[in-house]
């Protein structure tokens, strides 16, 4: 599993804006090292910048007929700034190294390429942690279609497939959204909706992701312009799973089960209505926050 298994997800829109100066660094060979919790806190920021940037761009407004048609097809692009406490962790010497030293300052997938070497005084042994990928951003961008309404509910959906990488099979997002008006219901000046959103990302048998969000949802328009924002709950699992070869030809099944730390999040957004051209742009508050922008073409919204 080479380093472009993780970074899949980024690459599937052609969104390969990094540069990454560990080109031939082999992820496999880093998490060869870590087979219990180091590995988990390892990939965990990875998980959580995922999974975040998958509950991103869901909408762009809460404006719902009660009976009509609604149209909005686009692109959603997602941004997860990776911060100075996503880059390390604390992590514990294993193997033949003794005593076991709890050691801080490690880095994560997202951290500094130079892994921390850790030297017994004693025995003089000396425990090397690997490094990361120095990463600042995690970018990510999903095709979306919303289409609506009926007695006051529209249904989103994200897909994408491609069988491109030979080595690492198959690669397929599909999401699905409900949400439905409640201001139809109720005399507000704003729109008010909410909505549930069930995605899933998986790449062969390396890697299957699921994501989970319940949103209440508000915007307000004036010509040309919608502000727009919403609070919600996400949740979400990641698993990766493959087998490392070592140096003797010893094949190990390394997996690693994760839940990204991501619950609540809010969002405040504004979009640009140009007739049929819909422009929008969003922060999303988080512990792993994020930035959506998107484009598309919108009709009866």
């Amino acid at each position: 599993m080479k380093m472009k298994i993780l970074l899949l997800p980024i690459m599937m829109i052609g969104l390969m804006a990094m540069s990454l100066r560990s080109s031939a660094q082999d992820v496999e060979e880093l998490l060869s090292k870590y087979t219990s919790e180091n590995g988990s806190n390892y990939l965990q920021p990875f998980a959580d910048a995922f999974s975040a940037n998958l509950n991103s761009g869901l909408f762009h407004n809460a404006r719902l007929k009660k009976m009509g048609f609604q149209i909005y097809l686009g692109l959603e692009t997602q941004m997860a700034p990776i911060g100075s406490d996503k880059k390390t962790m604390t992590a514990s010497t294993q193997g033949d190294f003794f005593p076991s030293t709890t050691v801080n300052d490690v880095p994560t997938v997202f951290g500094s390429t130079e892994g921390k070497k850790v030297t017994d005084s004693q025995s003089g042994l000396t425990y090397v942690f690997p490094g990361g990928l120095d990463l600042d951003w995690v970018p990510l961008a999903t095709p979306q279609l919303t289409i609506g309404s009926v007695f006051g509910t529209d249904l989103t959906l994200r897909y994408f497939t491609t069988s491109q990488f030979d080595d690492v099979g198959d690669i397929d997002l599909f999401g699905w959204g409900i949400r439905h008006s409640i201001d139809q219901y109720l005399p507000l000046p704003i729109n008010l909706t909410v909505g549930y959103y069930h995605q899933t990302f998986k790449i062969g048998d390396y890697m299957d992701a699921a994501s989970n969000l319940i949103s209440l949802q508000t915007s307000y328009s004036i010509p040309f312009l919608t502000f727009y924002g919403g609070v919600g709950y996400e949740s979400g699992s990641m698993d990766i799973a493959y087998e490392f070869e070592d140096a003797a030809g010893k094949t190990q099944d390394i997996r690693f089960d994760l839940t990204p730390s991501n619950s609540v999040r809010m969002t405040l957004g504004l979009g640009l209505n140009l007739g049929p051209v819909k422009l929008h742009g969003d922060y999303n508050l988080a512990s792993q926050s994020t930035f959506s922008v998107g484009m598309g073409i919108g009709i009866g919204e």
